[in-house]
Protein backbone atom coordinates (compact mmCIF):
# COMPACT_ATOMS: atom_id res chain seq x y z
CA UNK A 1 0.00 0.00 0.00
CA UNK A 2 1.42 3.82 -0.71
CA UNK A 3 1.55 6.32 1.65
CA UNK A 4 -0.24 9.86 0.41
CA UNK A 5 1.39 12.37 1.34
CA UNK A 6 -0.02 14.93 3.62
CA UNK A 7 -2.19 17.69 2.10
CA UNK A 8 -1.49 21.09 2.14
CA UNK A 9 -3.92 23.36 2.92
CA UNK A 10 -4.33 26.91 0.41
CA UNK A 11 -3.09 28.71 3.72
CA UNK A 12 -0.03 26.97 3.74
CA UNK A 13 3.33 28.12 2.73
CA UNK A 14 4.61 25.83 -0.15
CA UNK A 15 8.24 24.50 1.37
CA UNK A 16 11.32 25.18 -0.31
CA UNK A 17 12.54 22.52 -2.16
CA UNK A 18 16.64 22.09 -2.28
CA UNK A 19 16.49 23.24 -5.90
CA UNK A 20 15.29 26.42 -5.19
CA UNK A 21 16.99 26.98 -1.91
CA UNK A 22 20.20 26.40 -4.42
CA UNK A 23 19.01 28.93 -7.02
CA UNK A 24 18.12 31.69 -4.19
CA UNK A 25 22.13 30.69 -2.88
CA UNK A 26 23.29 31.24 -6.31
CA UNK A 27 21.78 34.52 -7.52
CA UNK A 28 22.96 36.27 -3.75
CA UNK A 29 27.05 34.61 -4.63
CA UNK A 30 26.51 35.83 -8.33
CA UNK A 31 25.31 39.36 -7.32
CA UNK A 32 27.79 39.89 -4.82
CA UNK A 33 30.95 38.34 -6.70
CA UNK A 34 29.93 40.55 -10.02
CA UNK A 35 29.52 43.74 -8.32
CA UNK A 36 32.97 43.41 -6.37
CA UNK A 37 34.55 42.30 -9.87
CA UNK A 38 33.03 45.19 -11.44
CA UNK A 39 33.69 47.90 -8.46
CA UNK A 40 37.42 46.31 -9.01
CA UNK A 41 37.50 47.42 -13.15
CA UNK A 42 36.09 50.50 -12.53
CA UNK A 43 38.39 51.86 -10.20
CA UNK A 44 40.91 50.45 -12.15
CA UNK A 45 39.60 51.89 -15.29
CA UNK A 46 39.47 55.09 -13.63
CA UNK A 47 43.52 55.41 -13.48
CA UNK A 48 44.59 53.52 -16.28
CA UNK A 49 43.96 52.59 -20.03
CA UNK A 50 41.71 49.53 -20.67
CA UNK A 51 44.75 47.74 -22.57
CA UNK A 52 47.15 48.01 -19.58
CA UNK A 53 44.49 46.25 -16.43
CA UNK A 54 44.88 43.29 -15.19
CA UNK A 55 41.29 41.40 -15.68
CA UNK A 56 41.87 37.71 -16.28
CA UNK A 57 43.16 36.75 -12.65
CA UNK A 58 40.34 38.95 -10.98
CA UNK A 59 37.61 37.71 -13.13
CA UNK A 60 38.44 33.92 -12.75
CA UNK A 61 39.21 34.24 -8.96
CA UNK A 62 35.63 36.19 -9.23
CA UNK A 63 34.11 32.75 -11.35
CA UNK A 64 35.15 30.36 -8.78
CA UNK A 65 34.44 32.50 -5.44
CA UNK A 66 31.09 32.67 -6.92
CA UNK A 67 30.72 28.96 -7.30
CA UNK A 68 32.60 27.91 -4.16
CA UNK A 69 30.33 30.27 -2.57
CA UNK A 70 26.86 29.09 -3.76
CA UNK A 71 27.97 25.43 -2.43
CA UNK A 72 28.45 26.52 0.60
CA UNK A 73 25.97 28.90 1.17
CA UNK A 74 23.47 25.74 -0.07
CA UNK A 75 24.84 23.35 2.54
CA UNK A 76 24.45 25.95 4.99
CA UNK A 77 21.02 26.97 4.54
CA UNK A 78 20.13 23.06 4.14
CA UNK A 79 21.38 22.45 7.49
CA UNK A 80 19.45 25.87 9.11
CA UNK A 81 16.42 24.28 7.09
CA UNK A 82 16.94 21.23 8.45
CA UNK A 83 17.91 22.13 12.27
CA UNK A 84 14.40 24.93 12.20
CA UNK A 85 12.50 21.84 10.43
CA UNK A 86 13.76 19.44 13.53
CA UNK A 87 13.38 22.35 16.30
CA UNK A 88 9.69 22.15 15.58
CA UNK A 89 9.31 25.28 13.55
CA UNK A 90 7.80 23.04 10.84
CA UNK A 91 4.82 20.49 10.67
CA UNK A 92 5.58 17.32 12.47
CA UNK A 93 6.23 14.50 9.66
CA UNK A 94 6.80 16.47 6.87
CA UNK A 95 10.51 16.27 5.46
CA UNK A 96 12.91 18.21 3.90
CA UNK A 97 11.70 18.69 -0.13
CA UNK A 98 14.72 17.62 -1.63
CA UNK A 99 12.72 18.04 -5.04
CA UNK A 100 9.23 17.97 -7.13
CA UNK A 101 7.88 17.51 -10.33
CA UNK A 102 8.11 21.07 -11.20
CA UNK A 103 12.22 21.29 -10.88
CA UNK A 104 12.92 19.88 -14.24
CA UNK A 105 10.41 22.39 -16.08
CA UNK A 106 11.49 25.16 -14.11
CA UNK A 107 15.02 24.61 -15.05
CA UNK A 108 14.44 24.27 -18.50
CA UNK A 109 12.57 27.82 -18.55
CA UNK A 110 15.32 29.83 -16.68
CA UNK A 111 18.30 27.95 -18.56
CA UNK A 112 16.36 29.37 -22.23
CA UNK A 113 15.63 32.72 -20.24
CA UNK A 114 19.41 33.26 -19.61
CA UNK A 115 20.53 31.42 -23.25
CA UNK A 116 18.87 34.49 -24.64
CA UNK A 117 20.46 37.05 -22.99
CA UNK A 118 23.93 35.09 -23.05
CA UNK A 119 23.72 35.28 -27.11
CA UNK A 120 23.37 39.00 -27.32
CA UNK A 121 26.56 39.18 -25.61
CA UNK A 122 28.23 36.21 -27.62
CA UNK A 123 26.69 38.39 -30.55
CA UNK A 124 28.33 41.78 -29.43
CA UNK A 125 31.58 39.94 -28.31
CA UNK A 126 31.53 39.10 -31.91
CA UNK A 127 31.16 42.81 -33.35
CA UNK A 128 34.20 44.05 -30.92
CA UNK A 129 36.31 41.25 -32.35
CA UNK A 130 35.70 42.34 -35.52
CA UNK A 131 35.88 45.86 -34.98
CA UNK A 132 39.44 44.61 -33.15
CA UNK A 133 38.84 45.72 -29.48
CA UNK A 134 40.97 45.18 -27.09
CA UNK A 135 40.68 41.86 -25.00
CA UNK A 136 39.37 43.79 -21.74
CA UNK A 137 36.38 44.83 -23.17
CA UNK A 138 35.55 41.22 -25.37
CA UNK A 139 35.95 39.41 -21.94
CA UNK A 140 34.33 42.17 -19.83
CA UNK A 141 30.86 42.12 -22.39
CA UNK A 142 31.38 38.19 -22.56
CA UNK A 143 31.22 38.40 -18.26
CA UNK A 144 28.57 41.06 -17.84
CA UNK A 145 26.45 39.28 -20.04
CA UNK A 146 27.15 36.16 -18.24
CA UNK A 147 26.10 37.68 -14.91
CA UNK A 148 23.14 39.07 -16.52
CA UNK A 149 21.83 35.80 -17.81
CA UNK A 150 23.07 34.00 -14.69
CA UNK A 151 20.36 36.99 -12.92
CA UNK A 152 18.04 36.36 -15.33
CA UNK A 153 17.83 32.26 -15.01
CA UNK A 154 17.61 32.74 -11.14
CA UNK A 155 14.74 35.49 -11.62
CA UNK A 156 12.79 33.14 -13.60
CA UNK A 157 13.24 30.41 -11.74
CA UNK A 158 12.31 32.18 -8.71
CA UNK A 159 9.12 33.56 -10.20
CA UNK A 160 7.71 30.11 -11.26
CA UNK A 161 8.77 28.34 -7.91
CA UNK A 162 6.48 31.19 -6.13
CA UNK A 163 4.31 32.06 -8.90
CA UNK A 164 3.71 29.49 -10.53
CA UNK A 165 3.41 28.98 -14.72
Amino acid sequence: MIAAEPRLDDDEPVRMTLNERAVWCSVATVVVSSGAYVALMVSRLLSRPAAEISWVGPMLWTMGLAVAGTVLLTIVSTIAAEASRRGGCSPAGRGEVTSDVRDREIGRLGWRASMRVISVGFGGALVLAMLGADTFWIGNLLFLFGTVGAVVEAITKISLYRRGF
